[in-house]
């Protein structure tokens, strides 16, 4: 109950000082005139003008990308290599950018099985 309170100030107190940034931008007035005249603290007008100026992470949108699924015909026909049957159930594919450390691992993994 405690946090939903918290939430209710915090909502109440940004509209608070949303209000008078607005307010401030249309007077004219500078900052610290409009605080002194409206007996506000200089630093936290400020610090909340600050705050709701910057983008928040929960207004940040997602925007889905098209990503163009490749299937195993098309990598082996796109890249040239070596292709290893172990047996049935275990294949090695090697292509023409490999990585030697990546190999020697996984060769050094099935002799260990």
């Amino acid at each position: 109950m405690a946090d939903y309170k918290n939430d209710g100030n915090r909502s109440r107190s940004r509209h608070h000082w949303e209000a008078h940034i607005r307010a401030q931008q249309k007077s004219g007035l500078s900052r610290a005139e409009y605080c002194r005249r409206h007996d506000l603290s200089y630093h936290a007008l400020t610090y909340w003008q600050r705050k709701l100026s910057e983008p928040s992470r929960k207004q940040t949108q997602l925007i889905p990308v098209p990503v163009e699924r490749i299937t195993q015909h098309r990598i082996s026909a796109a890249t040239s290599g070596v292709k290893i049957l172990l047996d049935d159930r275990i294949g090695i594919e090697v292509y023409e950018q490999f990585s030697p450390k990546a190999l020697s691992q996984v060769l050094a993994v099935l002799e260990n099985r």
